[in-house]
C-alpha cells in the first residue's frame, strides 16, 4: 500500500492564494442561494469544511481540475472520508469519478460525532485520474474533516517515458571494449577484376493481371474500380445507436449511465415511469465526465407516462438525473444516429 496520501490538501490546512476564505484545491458544488460553505480554520488545531444546507437537492465539495489524483487503469484505491452531520442520520454521499469513464456513488448517514468511512474502488480501462466529491443530499448540516486516498494495488506505479512506454534504464557499457586488431594485408594495392557474363532478358507486354497494383482499405479488402479505371464508392448508411436501462429514482440523487455523444449527429432520451410515484427528471451535460451541469429545467413524469428529453446545449457527455419521494423505477432509453 502506498504510504503517502494522494489527495491534495486532504486536511484543509492550506488556503487559496487569492481567496483566504476557502481551502486551496477544493471547489463548491450544488447548493443554492441559502447554502453556506464555512471553512472552520483554527490555526492551532485541525480544520474542516462546514456545509449548511437548509433546502434543495444537495450540496458538497470536490477536488479542482488542477489537483486531480493521478491514476491508471487496473488499480485498486482506498478512499477515506471523515464526516459528522446534524441532525444525525441525514443522508450524505461520497462520489468517486473514475476519469471520464464512470463513477461510483456511496450513500452514508453520519452521526453527531466524527465518523470515518472507507471505500475501495477499482479503475476500469481508460482512466487517467480520480476526483472525489463529498456532500449532503438532504436538508441539514454536514462537517467534512478530511478526505484521503491511497493506491492499494499496484504498490508502485510503473514509470513511463515521454512516449508513454515503460521506462528502461539504458546500459552505459558492458565489460571493456577490446582494442582493434590490425590485419596485415599481403598486397596493399587493389587487384583489378574483370568479370564477363551473358545476360538473358525477355520483354513482354504489361498486363493488369501480372503487373497491376492493388490498393487495400483499412479493413483488409481491396478497393474496386470500373472498367475505365474509376474508383467505385458506396455511400455508407447512417449508424443507429440504441441502449436501455432501468434507473431507480429516490430521494437520493440517481443517474443513468453517462453517454459519449461526441460522434453522433442527433440523440434523445425516452423516460418511461413504470412505477407508482411522480418522478422529476433532468438532463445533465458534462465536458469531461466529471463536472456536470443541468441542461434544462426539471420535468415531472406521472406514473405510466412517457417523456422524450432532447438537449438544449452540446457537451461531450450526457446522462439523465432523477429523484422521487420514494423508490420508483424508470425505464430509460438512449437513441442516436451518426
Amino acid at each position: 500500500m502506498t504510504e503517502t496520501n494522494q489527495v491534495y490538501n486532504s486536511h484543509f490546512l492550506l488556503g487559496q492564494e487569492y481567496n483566504s476564505d476557502f481551502p486551496d484545491g477544493w471547489v463548491r458544488v450544488g447548493g443554492n442561494k441559502e447554502t453556506k460553505w464555512e471553512w472552520c480554520s483554527n490555526p492551532d488545531g485541525p480544520r474542516s469544511i462546514k456545509i449548511v444546507h437548509p433546502s434543495g437537492s444537495g450540496a458538497g465539495i470536490t477536488l479542482g481540475n488542477d489537483v486531480i489524483i493521478p491514476a491508471g487503469e487496473g488499480q485498486r484505491w482506498e478512499i477515506l472520508v471523515v464526516l459528522q452531520a446534524e441532525p444525525m442520520g441525514v443522508p450524505c454521499y461520497i462520489r468517486v469519478y473514475l476519469g471520464a469513464v464512470s463513477q461510483n456513488l456511496f450513500t452514508v448517514r453520519p452521526g453527531s460525532e466524527p465518523e470515518a468511512y472507507t471505500r475501495v474502488v477499482s479503475t476500469p480501462a481508460g482512466v487517467t485520474g480520480l476526483r472525489i466529491e463529498v456532500g449532503i443530499l438532504g436538508e441539514g448540516i454536514i462537517v467534512v474533516h478530511e478526505i484521503q486516498g491511497w493506491r492499494l494495488y499496484p504498490k508502485q506505479a510503473l514509470k513511463l517515458d515521454e512516449k508513454g512506454q515503460i521506462y528502461v534504464r539504458h546500459v552505459d557499457s558492458i565489460g571493456k571494449v577490446q582494442s582493434p586488431v590490425s590485419v596485415r594485408v599481403v598486397s596493399p594495392i587493389p587487384i583489378p577484376v574483370d568479370v564477363r557474363t551473358s545476360a538473358k532478358t525477355e520483354l513482354r507486354d504489361l498486363t493488369p493481371t501480372h503487373d497491376g497494383v492493388k490498393i487495400y482499405g483499412s479493413n483488409g479488402n481491396p478497393i474496386t474500380s470500373t472498367s475505365d479505371g474509376l474508383v467505385e464508392i458506396i455511400m455508407s448508411r447512417k449508424k443507429y445507436i440504441h441502449s436501455s436501462e432501468v434507473v431507480i429514482a429516490s430521494k437520493d440523487i440517481a443517474a443513468s449511465e453517462p453517454k459519449d455523444v461526441s460522434e453522433v449527429s442527433v440523440y434523445s432520451f425516452a423516460v418511461h415511469n413504470i412505477g407508482t410515484e411522480r418522478v422529476s427528471v433532468q438532463l445533465h451535460i458534462s465536458p469531461d465526465g466529471a463536472i456536470w451541469v443541468p441542461d434544462d429545467t426539471e420535468r415531472e413524469i406521472l406514473p405510466g407516462a412517457l417523456a422524450v428529453i432532447v438537449p438544449c446545449c452540446f457537451l461531450r457527455y450526457v446522462c439523465i438525473v432523477c429523484r422521487s419521494q420514494s423508490p420508483n423505477p424508470l425505464q430509460v432509453w438512449f437513441q442516436a444516429q451518426c
